[in-house]
């Protein structure tokens, strides 16, 4: 059926009359006065005849007669007059409604004051401070039921019809709440929120109202926290001794298996026995008889009927517990095997080492003389397994595939049924019957009890579901001293923790076998990558190698041919044209300029110039490169546009460098729109950690078969001679050095963009911590002049190491040279030098080893380097060692000049030969 919806109408819930709601509240005020409560009392005829009536009866043991409600509630106590209050109060509140039904509604009555009773005397037992207030919430526990019926009046009524069933209900079918779930939509403890909300009751008899049916899983505490579990407590109790009736509407009483299982926990964690618990009930019935008689609602036949039903549980109770703690004792022995086998069984441990060790502990825990054991072995293709007998062990195998009608023989009677049961369940999981992994369904007979282990299906490396069985023989053994369901529990219970052990050791040795693989994978894989990178850096070289000799050599064939034409000019004889001779010299010269800019552009991208990183506005960058593009492009026919988003936070970056990059970009989108175009630049915010600047322009694009090597040096789609491929490579690899990102995207004939990442900057309060340590470091002192200068030139090319000899001697200065590394440090030994110029890349002794000795040896020599391929590493290494200088070959001879004259200037000076 559709279930209904699960919220109360809060208006059809019955209020209680408004004097018995205001004496409630009146009466949990602290200022309260027996005069104030009896003048609100004294207005309700039924409330002042019951309370009376209650005061004179022999219970309550007043030696005259009480006349007045003042006196009758100080006699009383402002608790119990709480309690008859919402006794009378909710009983006639209800009358109405259930007019039909009153028998039902006094049965549901003496179940509530049951209720009430009991958890008074177990506060008072468990030491509870305020057990008067465990007694209102065992009374008002159930009014969720009275409201469920009032509301769904069919369907409960029909509830508590299945409820009353015999046998229908269970400790294998769903708990009453449940089925109240499934009829109504809610059940009663959502229903009683809700009372205890619309009347206002205090915040422990709502949580009583709401959550007296959670389990107890230890020793309830007296604290008003646990009042719930109090009323649980009581509740239990009263239903297992039929105190009233909590369906009113069941035709009989329900099957009570599970309050009567959790009673005996409840009483175990409490150390209650039966004696204790025959008493307490036995003074709740004659408590019940007398309030029942006060307030009208119980009789003599009522009673005796209670009291035999009580007796008779108790009885039943008693055998219970008693079949009860046998059943423990063997589940506790069965536990006890079980949690042994799990020590024993650690990581390493062998097949048939685990075989053992599951037989000694089926041994123990079920005390058979046989029982057997077989656990699949997948690399040879066999159940292994063992079987003990009567104080001996033996081993067999049994092929996980028979292959014919004599494989697979058995030699005793138990390993012939275990061989049986397997091929059974075995065929059962091949053909889709069993799906369920863990131990399968266990099974029983006259003589044997087996369990079968199960993999999931999903496990790797199991080609087989069943990987073992366990098996039990019972034949000739006295009574187990157990129900079948009981030891057929047990047996599960260890099969399930031995399938869990065995499950652990095949997955060990599945993880091993596939270490191993996936080691040699790797290794193969390894392998692979090494031929495949030897393969890939072997073509990269030869692409950079043919990029750059094609770029190379056309500028070397212009020298070359210069050089040929002057020299057959000076072969001629002494009429050579010296302003021609000048011209090819100045042509000479521009080659040699173009290939030491690419020789320079080559090496930024293969080595790159580590970045400055510093706080970067993108609007600044855009002005500056936007204010000097002009002097390297024409932009008369470029209409450009620039959308930068408010509020961009400074990148962390070398703004020299993205420059660079964007000047790059702008060009390119320049040339590749000779005609004229657009170019947009827009600069957003991406996260909280990335800001992005788009180039776009409106060009021919680039086809989708040049993308992928759009960033390899030396590709390029200009003509020959407009480029050499070399500068969307720079910008690529500059654009990581500064950890962001390069990124194009473009359709032919569409236009390309090219987007730029850049990090935000996030380093704005540790930046000035270190410039307020700065500011405070001492001046350094300035170093004094000395004498003449003597400038030692060590480079092992002869012809450039005489050539800055000569160089040097012209300007003034001594010079001597020096070959190799070892030849340097002996001339430091013999001569004093002011000013070393070294190479780095020397046999021998390269010069980052002599800048080694000279720093240790000779700390105040300046020392310029001098190289021509060194390593942005190696020239990182010289600025540490504390070279003054770095100057990379090819090089003018007027920057020579001028870094010496500057390294000289404060410690010599230059001969004077102007005479």
């Amino acid at each position: 059926m559709t279930p209904l919806d699960t919220r109360i109408d809060i208006d059809r819930i019955p209020t209680l009359p408004a004097i018995a709601m205001e004496a409630i509240r009146l009466m949990e005020g602290e200022e309260s006065s027996f005069d104030s409560v009896a003048d609100l009392i004294k207005s309700d005829q039924v409330l002042s005849g019951r309370l009376l009536h209650y005061a004179n009866c022999a219970y309550v043991g007043a030696q005259s007669e009480v006349t007045t409600i003042a006196r009758a509630i100080s006699l009383l106590g402002f608790n119990t007059v709480r309690g008859i209050i919402l006794s009378v109060a909710v009983f006639d509140c209800f009358s109405g409604p259930m007019a039909a039904h009153r028998e039902e509604l006094v049965n549901f009555w003496v179940h509530s004051i049951g209720v009430a009773a009991l958890a008074e005397k177990l506060a008072r037992r468990l030491g509870f401070a305020d057990p008067e207030t465990a007694y209102l919430a065992g009374l008002v526990h159930d009014m969720g039921k009275l409201v469920c019926f009032v509301q769904f009046p069919e369907e409960f009524t029909r509830l508590c019809q299945e409820l009353g069933v015999p046998g229908g209900y269970r400790h294998e079918a769903p708990s009453a709440l449940e089925v109240e779930t499934e009829a109504l939509g809610l059940d009663h403890t959502e229903a009683g929120r809700e009372v205890a909300r619309q009347w206002r009751l205090p915040a422990p008899l709502a949580a009583a109202l709401w959550l007296h049916h959670q389990p107890v899983f230890e020793p309830i505490t007296p604290t008003v926290d646990h009042l719930p579990q109090l009323v649980r407590f009581a509740d239990v109790l009263a239903v297992c001794h039929n105190i009233g009736t909590s369906y009113f509407l069941a035709p009989g009483a329900y099957d009570h298996h599970q309050y009567h299982f959790a009673l005996e926990n409840l009483l175990r964690m409490h150390d209650l026995d039966a004696g204790e618990v025959e008493e307490m009930v036995d003074d709740v019935l004659a408590r019940v008889r007398e309030i029942g008689n006060v307030l009208g609602y119980c009789d003599q036949d009522l009673y005796r009927s209670l009291v035999g039903s009580a007796n008779v549980s108790l009885g039943n109770m008693s055998l219970n517990l008693e079949r009860r703690n046998r059943e423990l004792q063997r589940a506790n022995q069965v536990l006890d095997a079980t949690c042994a086998l799990t020590r024993r069984l650690k990581s390493g441990t062998g097949i048939n080492e685990a075989i053992a060790e599951i037989l000694h502990a089926a041994r123990a825990a079920f005390g058979v003389r046989r029982c057997l054991c077989m656990v699949v072995d997948h690399e040879a293709g066999h159940f292994v397994g063992q079987v003990y007998a009567d104080g001996e062990f033996s081993s067999f195998s049994v092929p996980v595939v028979a292959r014919d009608e004599g494989d697979g023989e058995a030699s005793s009677p138990i390993e012939a049924e275990a061989v049986r049961r397997l091929r059974q369940v075995s065929a059962g999981f091949a053909s889709g019957e069993i799906m369920e992994a863990g131990a399968a369904e266990i099974v029983a007979g006259g003589r044997f009890m087996a369990g079968f282990f199960v993999a999931d299906k999903h496990a790797a490396g199991r080609p087989q579901r069943v990987t073992g069985e366990l098996m039990l023989d019972f034949n000739g053994q006295s009574d187990p001293g157990e129900e079948p369901e009981a030891l057929a529990r047990n047996f599960k219970t260890f099969a399930a923790a031995a399938a869990g052990a065995v499950e652990r050791i095949l997955m060990e040795k599945d993880l091993l076998r596939q270490s191993r693989e996936m080691a040699e994978a790797s290794r193969r894989m390894e392998e692979s990558q090494r031929q495949l990178f030897h393969s890939h850096r072997l073509a990269t070289v030869g692409r950079l190698a043919a990029g750059a000799a094609h770029e190379i050599n056309n500028p070397l064939t212009i020298i070359s041919l210069n050089l040929q034409v002057m020299d057959r000019m000076l072969a001629a004889g002494d009429g050579a044209d010296l302003e021609e001779i000048g011209r090819r010299l100045k042509v000479i010269a521009d080659q040699e300029q173009r290939i030491s800019k690419i020789i320079n552009q080559l090496m930024g991208f293969a080595r790159p110039a580590e970045p400055q990183f510093g706080p970067a506005e993108i609007s600044a960058m855009l002005d500056h490169v936007l204010g000097v593009i002009g002097d390297r492009v024409s932009m008369g026919k470029i209409d450009l546009t620039t959308e930068i988003e408010d509020d961009l936070p400074p990148v962390l970056v070398d703004a020299t460098q993205i420059e660079q990059v964007l000047m790059n970009l702008l060009i390119n989108a320049n040339h590749a729109m000779p005609d004229g175009g657009a170019i947009t630049i827009t600069a957003r915010r991406r996260g909280n950690d990335w800001v992005e600047v788009a180039v776009s322009d409106t060009g021919p694009g680039i086809p989708a078969a040049h993308l992928p090597k759009i960033f390899d040096p030396f590709f390029t789609t200009k003509k020959e001679g407009e480029g050499t491929g070399l500068g969307l490579a720079i910008c690529h690899t500059i654009m990581e050095h500064n950890g962001g990102g390069l990124a194009v995207t473009s359709e032919e004939g569409e236009g390309a963009t090219f987007t730029l990442a850049m990090p935000v900057d996030k380093g704005d309060r540790l930046r000035a911590l270190k410039k307020a340590v700065d500011q405070k470091k001492p001046p350094v002192p300035e170093p004094q002049a000395v004498e003449e200068c003597r400038i030692l030139i060590v480079d092992d090319e002869r012809l450039l190491n005489n050539m800055l000899q000569e160089c040097l001697a012209a300007a003034g200065y001594e010079a001597d040279g020096a070959y190799d590394g070892v030849e340097a440090i002996g001339k430091l030994r013999l001569q004093k030098y002011h000013l070393m110029l070294l190479d780095i890349r020397m046999p021998r002794k390269d010069g980052l080893e002599v800048l080694g000795f000279v720093r240790e040896e000779y700390p105040d020599l300046p020392v310029i380097i001098i190289t021509g391929l060194a390593s942005v590493e190696e020239i990182k290494k010289t600025v540490k060692k504390g070279a003054y200088a770095c100057l990379k070959k090819p090089f003018l001879l007027d920057t020579v000049l001028e870094k010496v004259r500057r390294a000289l200037e404060k410690s010599c000076r230059p001969a004077d030969r102007s005479a």
